[in-house]
């Protein structure tokens, strides 16, 4: 379960309980669909290429991913006609690379062909971040009582309205806006259970505008249980990537360009 967040809120639940049938809704009855997993950053931290992952969505209960190798990726650079072609990692399937740095105040726009079709997203520009304050061990756990606690501190930038995408790993993500924080140093803890000691947590923290705020609050919703965020979900949401070839035939997923900071922490 993504059970890990100890923020603004405590859910109380009413159970019923008695003798019930178990019922498995049909979710497997959507078109299949190309999944755009396209999270672009400029990281002062880490040296690692960019990287957009395609796959086909699936049924709900499927458990394997169909990648999509033979697809033609390229991020164009509106302002000065500059194209980044992405090349396929033969030892990753459905993993596209290019070692490139966004910019600034320019305009970008994901372009993939795939099976004789153009998918376009809207015209994204690089969006600010902030560096982490600390992360630091806690000792307080959750539920099971063998949860990893990591205390999150970072300071909003109080002369803009921000967004933000935090990644723990492990497909586990944290949209948050500085509405309540604004200009301020803003401390949260959470949780792992996938983690012991010897091992290293790593957080990034992106920025994002409010788009890509509402469209990764509506997944995170969606996936409270658990797995990738970019498959397929009960109720479909819809990102800035549209088919320019043949309108019905939408992908799913998102095209993002995000200052990032990275941090780790070991596990003691």
């Amino acid at each position: 379960m993504n059970k890990h967040l100890l923020l603004f809120c405590c859910i109380i639940g009413l159970l019923s309980l008695g003798c019930e049938e178990v019922v498995v809704l049909d979710l497997d009855t959507a078109a299949e669909r190309l999944s755009i997993d396209a999270r672009i950053k400029k990281n002062s931290n880490s040296n690692d290429p960019q990287l957009i992952r395609l796959s086909l969505t699936g049924g709900y209960y499927d458990e394997t991913i169909n990648w999509v190798t033979d697809a033609e990726v390229e991020i164009i650079e509106l302002d000065n006609n500059v194209l980044y072609v992405f090349e396929h990692d033969i030892n990753n399937p459905g993993h596209y690379l290019l070692d490139f740095t966004p910019s600034f105040d320019l305009n970008y726009q994901l372009r993939i062909t795939y099976q004789g079709e153009l998918y376009e997203s809207i015209v994204e520009q690089l969006i600010p971040s902030v560096p982490f304050d600390s992360l630091t061990q806690g000792n307080e756990t959750l539920f099971e009582g063998n949860e990893i606690e990591v205390i999150v501190t970072f300071t909003d930038d109080g002369s803009r309205e921000d967004f933000y995408v935090l990644d723990f790993g492990y497909n586990n993500f944290l949209a948050t806006k500085d509405e309540f924080y604004q200009g301020n140093a803003f401390t949260f803890s959470y949780f792992y259970d996938e983690l012991e000691a010897g091992d290293t947590a790593e957080i990034t923290l992106c920025g994002a505008d409010e788009t890509y705020f509402n469209f990764m609050s509506a997944i995170i919703e969606q996936t409270e249980e658990g797995g990738d965020p970019f498959k397929t979900t009960p109720t479909t949401v819809r990102g800035n990537i549209y088919n320019s070839s043949r309108a019905e035939h939408y992908p799913m997923g998102y095209f993002s360009m995000a200052e990032s900071y990275t941090a780790s922490l070991l596990i003691e």
